[in-house]
């Protein structure tokens, strides 16, 4: 099994270079103790992963507020290109597009139970056919996507 490792000192005592700890339940007498070098390496690797977490874990942050702020601007651009009669819109950074799709509400665990229910004289295909195939409402589903061309890096000579 293999080390567990902790500082002893509390959280706001500690400084870049703690102090490491070994503690086990198990007799360590035949695994060979670090040296001095390989634990120095070790620290720096266990610093420089925590800064990389703490540095992916604030992007994540900001990137969720900036899909909220883009959600929130969306709903503009698509009502402005749904009322005007846009469906692509070419820029510098690529072509904007928006599409409107008329689709079929999906089907609830709820509905299903009462359509099984109301049919129960039917049983295998028939049932089936009758809960896949019976007719459900339509709804509008509007989707806007920015679609950036590829630029090719290979060269034909």
């Amino acid at each position: 099994m293999p080390k567990s490792v902790y500082s002893h000192r509390a959280p706001s005592e500690r400084g870049l270079e703690e102090e490491l700890l070994y503690e086990d339940d198990e007799d360590d007498s035949e695994l060979p103790m670090p040296s001095e070098e390989e634990l120095s390496l070790f620290r720096q690797r266990v610093s420089e992963w925590t800064k990389l977490d703490d540095i992916i874990r604030k992007l994540t942050t900001a990137i969720r507020e900036r899909k909220v702020h883009q959600k929130a601007i969306t709903q503009k651009i698509e009502e402005f290109m749904s009322k005007h009669g846009y469906d692509n819109l070419n820029t510098h950074q690529g072509r904007i597009q928006h599409k409107v799709r008329q689709v079929k509400q999906p089907l609830k665990l709820t509905d299903v139970r009462s359509m099984i229910l109301e049919n129960n004289g039917l049983s295998g295909e028939d049932l089936v056919k009758k809960i896949f195939e019976a007719e459900r409402p339509v709804e509008e589903k509007k989707s806007l996507k920015r679609i950036v061309p590829k630029v090719s890096m290979s060269l034909d000579i």
